[in-house]
């Protein structure tokens, strides 16, 4: 009996897993069928600000004190538009990449969703869509000195200072004054690009953010 009921919660932990990875859409473009990735930052003190984040232990818990971390790799159009659930993918499965990749990117969830919708239009391996993610944090990096700055606003000039690229690869987001998201433009060997007009429109920042 107990055998049975263990092979029953298995199975069904397994389809629950499996239609997550299939919950993707609409369907938008074709895989390899894009101009450039935008690498997306998120600031998370200002997640866990929100309702969301405060239902959020994995990320916003009192011991949690993270500063950028990863959003996801997204291949993009320069007109604007993007590709999206370019193909059925599997669940994540657990590698040496998406063990490094879960390092910036917080939650299981979030690793499954940015693979379906955006990996699966880069690529159809997991283990390259995440290595890449792995790879353009390694030579970006994280603004690891932002958290422990103890800075409550920051010119917008000089939080850009924190990655070593021109200044014309980066756009800043906010919600009102407050940091939400840096995104960094990037060719498809992950070097640094003059991100497009149509990305330069979505920089809402004024010219100080806040960081509280």
């Amino acid at each position: 009996m107990r055998t049975a009921l263990l092979c029953g919660f298995l199975t069904g932990m397994l389809a629950s897993t499996a239609a997550q990875a299939d919950q993707c859409g609409p369907v938008r473009g074709r895989t390899g069928n894009f101009d450039y990735y935008l690498l997306s930052l998120s600031w998370s003190p200002s997640y866990c600000a929100t309702t969301s984040g405060k239902q959020n232990p994995r990320q916003c818990g009192a011991e949690q004190r993270y500063g950028m971390v990863v959003h996801g790799l997204w291949p993009q159009h320069s007109d604007g538009t993007w590709p999206q659930c370019c193909q059925p993918v599997s669940a994540v499965k657990s590698s040496a990449a998406t063990s490094q990749a879960s390092k910036v990117m917080i939650g299981s969830s979030l690793l499954q969703h940015e693979w379906s919708k955006h990996g699966s239009c880069v690529t159809d391996q997991q283990d390259l869509y995440f290595g890449k993610i792995n790879s353009a944090v390694s030579s970006l990096g994280l603004a690891p000195n932002l958290p422990g700055s103890r800075l409550e606003r920051i010119k917008v000039s000089d939080l850009k200072r924190n990655w070593a690229v021109p200044a014309d690869a980066i756009t800043v987001h906010c919600k009102g004054k407050r940091l939400s998201e840096v995104h960094i433009c990037l060719d498809k060997a992950l070097a640094p690009i003059a991100c497009p007009a149509a990305e330069v429109k979505n920089d809402n920042c004024p010219g100080t953010v806040r960081l509280d």
